[in-house]
């Protein structure tokens, strides 16, 4: 008998221990993740880069996160509202906020209360090369002939850029710098849809944007690239020089990527880049950028987050130089 209940006792403690655990807690398990829509914040408008890139990003993870991945676009102070949104969004993985080279510029310029580590990074998913363009149509058939006239008549020609402190913005002055032309430039803060737009329109002369966001309207022969601002020619433009072949040594490029707030769980950080990273591996999302010449550049959360702060080392002497770094107070 004794040997009977010694024996039961023994069956009783392990079924106690197997539902506790061995230290005596119940154990418990991560929470699932996502368990409801992610939606991404898009600091711009609709139409421009970011939010074409994002919006078919988020078309390939839905099937992946198994949950919608809706898009909000907040413009406002060239991305620095839609910015410091993602920054005070919950921590919870549920606002993601899509972030390109302001979200680096805008703390240089003291623009924002919040700094780069403010934000943990995801992934990064792409690089452009800033371009100078011009309509089809436009007398100017060269970057010499364009670089000449702007040179004898001073701020006659109008050149469209993002808003002031913008990476676009930046590399209009100093190809203003590099070549000694003069042009009145035009800023457009909600992005460069809206820029295309008035080059489109005539209310431009040129415009310094990425090619990837001009090329349905190259293609369509409505505006002629003059000058890829980069090392290197692009794929989908083999044909169009670097201004560095035609003497100006300029190197200015567009980048994006995923981040969430700091304290978000990395946990569900390595969800949230497993899947956006199988997203951007999905046939369709590729297509897409290639149809659009935008380049994929994929990096991890951690080397994304080195490149942002070595950009703001970068970034910071041009910006100073261009008076755009507000004086604390």
């Amino acid at each position: 008998m004794r040997k009977t209940t010694w024996m039961a006792g023994l069956i009783i403690l392990a079924l106690v221990l197997s539902l506790t655990g061995c230290g005596g807690e119940k154990k418990v398990e991560a929470p699932k993740f996502p368990t409801k829509p992610i939606s991404i914040i898009v600091p711009y408008g609709a139409g421009g880069g970011t939010d074409a890139i994002a919006r078919a990003m988020a078309k390939s993870a839905e099937p992946i996160f198994g949950q919608p991945v809706t898009i909000i676009n907040k413009v406002g102070a060239n991305g620095a509202v839609g910015m410091t949104d993602g920054v005070n969004a919950a921590a919870d993985g549920y606002t993601v906020t899509a972030a390109a080279i302001e979200t680096v510029l805008h703390p240089i310029m003291g623009n924002v209360k919040w700094k780069v580590d403010d934000y943990k990074s995801i992934l990064m998913t792409n690089s452009d090369p800033i371009s100078i363009a011009v309509r089809a149509d436009s007398p100017y058939k060269t970057l010499a002939e364009l670089i000449a006239v702007a040179k004898q008549k001073p701020e006659s020609l109008k050149l469209a850029t993002l808003a002031p402190g913008a990476i676009t913005h930046l590399a209009g002055l100093s190809f203003q710098e590099k070549t000694g032309a003069k042009f009145t430039i035009m800023p457009f803060p909600s992005g460069g849809a809206a820029a295309i737009t008035d080059l489109l329109g005539g209310h431009a002369d040129a415009a310094c944007i990425t090619a990837a966001e001009m090329s349905q309207h190259v293609k369509a022969g409505k505006i002629r690239l003059l000058a890829i601002l980069d090392g290197n020619r692009m794929k989908g433009f083999p044909n169009v020089p670097t201004a560095k072949e035609q003497g100006y040594d300029m190197a200015f490029s567009v980048w994006r990527g995923m981040t969430v707030p700091a304290k978000t769980p990395d946990a569900v950080v390595k969800v949230l880049h497993d899947g956006f990273k199988k997203a951007m591996e999905d046939p369709n999302f590729i297509a897409f950028m290639e149809k659009g010449d935008f380049g994929i550049r994929y990096d991890t959360g951690a080397n994304f987050h080195t490149f942002m702060n070595n950009e703001t080392k970068l970034l910071t002497p041009l910006l100073k130089q261009a008076g755009l770094i507000k004086k604390q107070q």
